[in-house]
């Protein structure tokens, strides 16, 4: 059996940037554990798998991380976009996914691709102390949406936070494993953030869509817009345009293509 398979990097500003994803047109659903299998040898934070439906702007979306499925993912999605709207159908302007997650759309925008998600509803939630602890930051707030998140006193607090710290903590501070920690930007973004999801198998993940969707409300009511700019300070890094519309999310930045091939199983 050969797969045919491409790699795309969401939300890169510059080649080796951003969060690759693996995005491997299919004919129809394989077994689960090939999935898995093929997302584990992989060894990417996403592997997507798609599924063409009668109508060519209509597909079916999975995603895998290297150890388990999960009901959302957004670079990832982003990616899938990008590969059928480049490669597989370039005369369509926009695809629509059906997903774990519900409807989902990539359309082409200015500079890149634009997808709409589901926004988070965070609320207020108390990090245990042994997770604080870990940390070994000071955290102004925390709350939990799709994911639990804390807010740092500013950028450089995010930026200087050890992966380690960080891993631990999200270990610790939710059954998940995943945490967001996050501070208000400066210059060319409004949000800064990291993600840590070993939980997920994935220690830190570069650029996640899914958790800018988790915390964007929030961000939107203190800072008083519903537009704004976030960036995920992760050693790849990437910068995410960001759109609140009620209980849906724009997420809008680029896809650079890295690698295309096959799969032989």
């Amino acid at each position: 059996m050969k797969l045919e398979l491409y790699q795309i990097d969401a939300f890169a500003d510059a080649p080796f940037g951003g969060n690759p994803a693996a995005v491997v047109p299919l004919e129809r659903w394989l077994a689960d554990d090939l999935l898995q299998a093929i997302a584990l040898e992989n060894n990417l934070s996403e592997t997507a798998f798609i599924v063409p439906t009668e109508a060519a702007a209509r597909w079916r979306l999975r995603w895998f991380t290297p150890a388990m499925e999960v009901p959302l993912c957004g670079h990832a999605t982003l990616a899938s976009g990008a590969c059928i709207l480049r490669h597989i159908h370039p005369n369509l302007q926009k695809v629509l996914f059906e997903s774990a997650s519900g409807p989902l759309s990539v359309r082409r925008a200015q500079g890149g691709f634009a997808m709409d998600l589901p926004a988070g509803t965070p609320h207020a939630w108390t990090m245990p102390d042994d997770a604080v602890r870990a940390l070994g930051a000071a955290i102004e707030e925390s709350g939990i949406s799709t994911y639990p998140f804390v807010v740092l006193p500013d950028e450089n607090a995010v930026r200087s936070l050890a992966a380690a710290q960080g891993i631990a903590a999200a270990r610790l501070a939710h059954a998940s494993g995943e945490l967001v920690v996050c501070a208000p930007g400066r210059g060319d973004a409004d949000v800064v953030l990291r993600f840590f999801a070993p939980g997920a198998g994935v220690d830190e993940d570069p650029v996640t869509g899914s958790a800018i969707a988790c915390i964007a409300p929030w961000w939107a009511r203190r800072l008083g817009k519903s537009a704004m700019r976030f960036y995920q300070a992760s050693p790849r890094g990437g910068h995410v345009s960001v759109a609140l519309h009620g209980d849906r999310v724009t997420l809008a930045g680029q896809a650079r293509d890295y690698l295309h091939g096959w799969v032989t199983i």
